[in-house]
């Protein structure tokens, strides 16, 4: 018999999962958004400087959230069959897959910033700041792997406040630092854009060493709990698995922000203010847009929880109370980019030709917003159930195949308006998340669990 679960009940929990990883990634952004407002002051340089060094960070950045999604779906499906000592293992298993990594990933950039930054302009004054800004904030990549991986198996286990508090502390770091390096305090002069760099280093090792701390003391998550095995043992077995859903998550987020780039080439072309420009309505466009962030987590963490659990009643009503949250977020997030699209980018920067084409960006992607929101439910619920590589897929399906040849065939081939750019950017969401919709009715997602208990399928 199946069991009847109360909704209201449903979305006090999902609400108790997400709220504290909105507010989590609300203070992560907003310690962005006060840099780039700081930034957003100095000179358009500056700004577009900061901006290229960023695509590459984040190049590595996606690629541990990625991975810290596979982390989450592991230790979601583990805490449902209350195996907490996996738990434990698959983080310390994700610390170690990452040095290699960041290994590669430090000295590249440290020696060779200025060959790769010149793949997105030839304006060699701003190759030559991007790549002094990038030397420093290199070295946030190891704290910010650590970051991942932390707050990825918390969410796992349902603790979404603790990487909360954690994130208040880091960007009351960042946002402290960061104006005191950039503009200086009394006698103690600012650094400029460089002060953005050194600001990012501090904040992220102190949210490093918090989440260590919070994980590892006695009264932490795995403070007591022991699996019997050295911490820098290898787990061939535990690490495959850690790969086949982390991998061609972070793979997904790649095809992003490999676009990125190229995004990045077209909009330099024509000119330093629109990029700047873009580089600030993205903040804008985020900061409306952050309450949808959390439906990642909440549908990955509960999909899993849900079938790790097998329970095909739970699995349901996650499905579909989920969704109509997302729908409703992305519904008010559009409303918001519609009507204040000018005052969200005044509060980044005092420019007014940056505030102008800023705001023609945030206005239409608008018209994103309720895509954005779905697409991330269905991606988590996807995931989750047995379809690994398929967001990965849907990804790449919208991003190479039609954001990409649309936004070079408007930018460099016909020399466009640059709104048609950002209609390029709508097409794109619109397709991935048709697609989505597509695979979940043909798979018949909403029934996954039944067709576990019917042997017809294995959990990812």
């Amino acid at each position: 018999m199946e069991i009847v679960y109360n909704k209201k009940r449903i979305n006090r929990e999902i609400l108790h999962l997400m709220v504290p990883i909105v507010m989590e990634n609300t203070l992560q952004l907003v310690a962005g958004v006060a840099l780039s407002a700081m930034v957003g002051r100095l000179l358009t340089d500056d700004i577009a400087a900061q901006g290229i060094s960023n695509i590459v960070y984040r190049i590595f950045f996606v690629l541990f959230r990625g991975l810290a999604i596979g982390a989450t779906v592991i230790v979601a499906t583990c805490y449902g069959k209350r195996q907490i000592d996996k738990c434990k293992r698959t983080l310390e298993q994700a610390y170690l897959v990452a040095i290699p990594i960041l290994i590669v990933a430090i000295s590249v950039l440290s020696l060779f910033p200025v060959q790769i930054l010149s793949m997105f302009t030839d304006d060699r004054n701003l190759v030559y700041h991007a790549a002094e800004y990038t030397r420093v904030l290199v070295w946030a990549l190891p704290f910010m792997a650590v970051i991942s991986f932390n707050t990825a198996a918390m969410n796992g286990q349902g603790n979404t406040k603790t990487p909360m508090f954690i994130a208040m502390a880091l960007n009351v770091v960042n946002i402290s630092a960061g104006y005191v390096l950039i503009f200086g305090v009394g006698p103690v002069g600012g650094f400029g854009i460089m002060g953005a760099a050194y600001a990012t280093v501090i904040s992220q090792f102190s949210g490093a060493i918090l989440g260590v701390c919070a994980i590892y003391r006695k009264k932490g998550c795995f403070g007591k709990i022991s699996h019997g095995k050295p911490f820098i043992s290898l787990d061939v077995a535990e690490i495959k698995n850690f790969f086949s859903i982390g991998l061609p998550a972070a793979m997904e987020f790649m095809f992003w922000q490999l676009s990125a780039i190229l995004m990045s080439m077209v909009l330099l072309s024509y000119g330093n203010n629109y990029y700047a420009a873009y580089q600030l309505g993205i903040q804008a466009e985020m900061l409306t847009d952050m309450p949808a962030q959390g439906f990642v987590v909440a549908a990955t963490t509960l999909a899993a929880r849900a079938i790790g659990q097998r329970d095909s009643a739970l699995y349901k009503i996650y499905y579909s109370q989920i969704r109509k949250m997302a729908l409703v977020t992305g519904i008010v997030s559009a409303t918001l980019l519609f009507a204040i699209p000018r005052q969200l980018m005044m509060v980044l920067t005092n420019n007014p030709e940056l505030q102008e084409i800023g705001a023609g960006y945030v206005f239409l992607m608008g018209f994103a917003m309720i895509p954005q929101a779905m697409s991330r439910v269905y991606s988590g619920f996807i995931r989750s159930s047995g379809g690994k590589r398929v967001p990965m897929y849907i990804s790449f399906a919208g991003i190479w195949m039609v954001r990409v040849p649309l936004v070079v065939l408007f930018g460099w081939v016909l020399g466009l308006d640059i709104n048609f750019i950002w209609m390029a950017i709508i097409v794109d969401h619109i397709v991935r998340i048709a697609s989505s919709i597509i695979y979940t009715k043909r798979k018949n997602i909403y029934n996954y669990v039944d067709s576990l208990e019917e042997g017809g399928a294995e959990v990812a």
